[in-house]
């Protein structure tokens, strides 16, 4: 069984938040940062991320 995902939560989020603001993106910010995050993270394990670019690779984050 696959491990849930990890961003799904954050994504859904953004969602009930566009819901509840009109579709205003500029009162999602914190929603959208939340899942840009966690996307950074997670974005090989997370199927909500595959739709973003994965970040840019730098010493923190590349694989040894």
């Amino acid at each position: 069984m696959p491990k849930p995902d990890p961003c799904k939560k954050l994504a859904c989020a953004i969602q009930k938040c566009l819901s509840e603001n009109n579709f205003q993106e500029s009162r999602c910010l914190k929603q959208i940062d939340n899942l840009r995050e966690c996307c950074k993270k997670f974005h090989e394990l997370s199927l909500v991320c595959s739709g973003l670019k994965p970040p840019p690779l730098t010493k923190e984050n590349q694989k040894h």
